[in-house]
């Protein structure tokens, strides 16, 4: 288990402080843990066999351990980590949240032709004036995301790629006392 790098505290504050706690949360654990070990491509490769042949997987031999101990993360390299694994973790999250919307957008058009089948004008078009918007309400209120939520998102994602980049030198340079 690795001791976090006080300098990964200034990503995780301004996480926080950007309401992305389970991010900060996910991140902590992350080093906590350590770098998880690959699976052996021989046991990828049964797993893929015994799916595709609907079979259920065959003991071989004495049972012994399949995955390595995780490798802790040292604190020299958390800052580059953290930074990678943050950029990772909010593109995937973006392109979820773009699924959800898409996925969404297909129901309100089913139920929209379902209710209204006299509405030419909008069936002609393609358009509806209904877009969909994701609303989560918590404790500290709703958050609520759209399309252009999402594409704006997308947009300003160089800008984070570069703001991770800036930190992870100016962190670099610093003292890991």
């Amino acid at each position: 288990m690795a001791i976090l790098d006080p300098r990964v505290l200034e990503l995780i504050e301004t996480l926080v402080a950007a309401r992305l706690d389970w991010l900060a949360f996910e991140l902590i654990e992350g080093i906590r843990v350590g770098r998880l070990p690959d699976e052996p491509e021989q046991a990828l490769a049964a797993a893929r066999q015994s799916v595709r042949s609907n079979a259920q997987p065959k003991a071989r031999g004495e049972p012994h351990i399949l995955l390595e101990e995780p490798k802790p993360i040292p604190a020299d390299e958390q800052v580059e980590w953290a930074a990678a694994y943050v950029e990772e973790r909010l593109d995937a999250a973006l392109e979820q949240l773009q699924a959800s919307l898409e996925t969404l957008d297909f129901i309100v058009d089913a139920t929209i032709e379902r209710q209204d089948p006299q509405d030419v004008s909008a069936q002609a078009s393609g358009k509806t004036d209904q877009d969909v918007t994701l609303v989560l309400l918590d404790l500290e209120g709703d958050r609520k995301s759209n399309r252009d939520d999402v594409s704006g998102a997308r947009d300003d994602f160089p800008t984070l790629r570069a703001a991770l980049a800036e930190w992870t030198t100016r962190a670099r340079g610093q003292a890991t006392t």
